[in-house]
């Protein structure tokens, strides 16, 4: 099994938003572990707080977004630390 983080989203509900590029395109960025995905987006919420603070964008509330399993896919690199998804 495997994580993603997802994001409520007014047009679609809720889609994993987290994409990343090596090369081949975009694809969804997923985590081998439901923690993993957890402190990926304690991260993620961590830095849109101090962008907050910092007057550049608006408030983001944790309930907009959630872990989730999805089956049958292949985990994805975890983002780099201090790396914004």
């Amino acid at each position: 099994m495997h994580y993603e983080v997802q994001h409520n989203t007014l047009a679609d509900g809720w889609i994993n938003t987290w994409l990343y590029d090596e090369g081949g395109g975009l694809e969804p960025e997923t985590f081998a572990t439901k923690e993993a995905a957890e402190a990926a987006l304690d991260e993620y919420l961590q830095d849109l707080e101090e962008e907050c603070d910092a007057g550049n964008i608006e408030p983001y509330g944790r309930d907009e977004f959630r872990v989730r399993c999805v089956p049958n896919t292949v985990t994805q690199p975890d983002h780099q630390q201090g790396e914004t998804p």
